[in-house]
């Protein structure tokens, strides 16, 4: 079985202690959000949250571990927001204009997180001598909204599939809708990179 990357902090024994661990872990969060793997430094996180590397050291242990945390912390985000739009889309439209969306969407999303930021998240995987599979399977929270959209769906169009199929359809999906990114492939967001993803993501889920 994988095993996951090992996130803990220290434990912090007072309310000042509590306090400066989530200001430096709001401060890595920031410079996630910024996307540059070139700032996810000791010293990056020290200017940007106003605590000493003694200090961070203390609240963290191994300061890449903020990073990890602040990228996780995107990532539920991200999926959050898949799952209200998979709610709130309309069962009057087919499949093909859910997949339209969804990709363009995705897509939208990669480029703004930057591949390397991924690329980072799986290095310090490699280094850990860890296969995360948090990280490649943080989609196995959309799959129950999916099928409950799926479900509601007026127009023949959505095949309607098991919680656990939707989990591996969704992990393919990100295959066919991320690595290209993360691997720096030149078809990576292109118009053809698009058509193979919305034709294939048709077929999977697709009566």
């Amino acid at each position: 079985m994988p095993k996951n990357i090992n996130i803990q902090f220290p434990e912090a024994k007072q309310g000042r202690s509590a306090q400066s661990l989530k200001d430096i872990l709001q401060a890595a969060f920031e410079l996630v959000k910024a996307a540059d793997p070139n700032k996810f430094t000791s010293r990056t996180l020290a200017e940007k949250s106003g605590y000493a590397l003694g200090t961070m050291t203390k609240r963290l242990g191994i300061i890449e571990n903020a990073f990890l945390w602040a990228i996780k912390r995107g990532q539920a985000q991200h999926i959050e927001n898949m799952a209200k739009r998979f709610k709130g889309f309309d069962a009057n439209l087919p499949l093909q204009t859910f997949v339209e969306i969804m990709v363009d969407l995705a897509f939208k999303s990669i480029k703004q997180v930057n591949p390397k930021v991924m690329r980072y998240y799986e290095d310090c995987a490699a280094k850990q001598n860890v296969l995360s599979s948090e990280f490649y399977h943080y989609s196995d929270a959309i799959a129950q909204p999916y099928v409950e959209t799926a479900l509601r769906n007026q127009t023949n169009t959505f095949r309607h599939i098991s919680i656990d199929e939707a989990i591996l359809l969704f992990r393919s999906a990100l295959t066919i809708v991320e690595r290209p990114f993360v691997e720096l492939n030149p078809i990576a967001g292109t118009e053809e990179h698009r058509r193979i993803a919305i034709s294939t993501l048709v077929q999977m889920f697709g009566n």
